[in-house]
């Protein structure tokens, strides 16, 4: 699989989560972190549903946010919030997980 066939796996995913930042700064160094660890994720806009705070979070599989989330806090980032999203059709589930 390609980096790219990879990257489409995730965003085409129906259940997922995501984890959103206090900031910008905060959200740029989780990817240089999650890119160092060789992680699955990918980018995205913060669904309007989840923040304000910060227009960036990082979109992982179910399986991987557990991992992911310990990567980001020892690597000393802010996480905002950790959350499962799933659609169910036209409506988005969303789920507020409490991983510390």
């Amino acid at each position: 699989m390609t980096n790219s066939d990879d990257i489409g796996s995730l965003i085409k995913l129906k259940e997922y989560c995501v984890i959103t930042f206090a900031s910008t700064s905060g959200a740029l160094k989780g990817e240089r972190l999650m890119k160092a660890a060789e992680r699955r994720f990918v980018m995205m806009p913060t669904p309007r549903e989840l923040s304000t705070s910060c227009g960036l979070s990082l979109k992982v599989e179910p399986a991987d946010v557990g991992e992911s989330y310990r990567i980001l806090r020892e690597g000393g980032v802010e996480v905002d919030g950790v959350y499962r999203l799933s659609r169910d059709g036209d409506k988005k589930n969303v789920v507020t997980l409490h991983l510390d």
